[in-house]
């Protein structure tokens, strides 16, 4: 039972350290409004391209149609590909979470906290779900001692 309680020691010292403003905390939000505005930038730097002729060599080989066509596609690919990405990164750790949950109200209690591996809303929720386990640790333990 020492190498849990040290375990959960230095895990709540590392949670503690990062509310403590050593780094950077980025909302969620300002990080997929900027992934946004790149996506919506890209289509205005195609355009660009065309209408200052960059493309010329291209237009001339596929014509106007099939160029537009192309960067029509292009953009439209890379947009799903970012949006793939960010939507990842969000959802994954509150999937995660979910899981952890589910098992933890069927009476699996883990052995170790969740790592914590943003600063952001998803961090402090795994410090809370961290605090919250904890917390459940001590319940746990208390119960079983009590019967005697």
């Amino acid at each position: 039972m020492q190498p849990e309680h040290s375990y959960m020691e230095q895990s709540s010292g590392a949670g503690k350290g990062t509310q403590s403003g050593r780094s950077v905390q980025i909302p969620i939000f300002y990080q997929i409004l900027v992934s946004m505005i790149f996506v919506a930038v890209i289509p205005v730097i195609l355009l660009s391209m065309v209408s200052l002729g960059g493309t010329e060599s291209i237009v001339a080989t596929i014509g106007t149609p099939a160029t537009v066509l192309v960067l029509t596609v292009g953009t439209v690919l890379m947009v799903l590909i970012w949006s793939y990405f960010v939507a990842h990164h969000v959802t994954r750790p509150i999937v995660e979470l979910s899981a952890i949950a589910t098992r933890i109200s069927s009476g699996y209690l883990p052995k170790r906290e969740v790592e914590v591996r943003s600063n952001d809303e998803i961090g402090e929720l795994v410090i809370a779900f961290n605090r919250m386990v904890n917390t459940y640790r001590i319940l746990d333990t208390l119960a079983k001692e009590e019967p005697e």
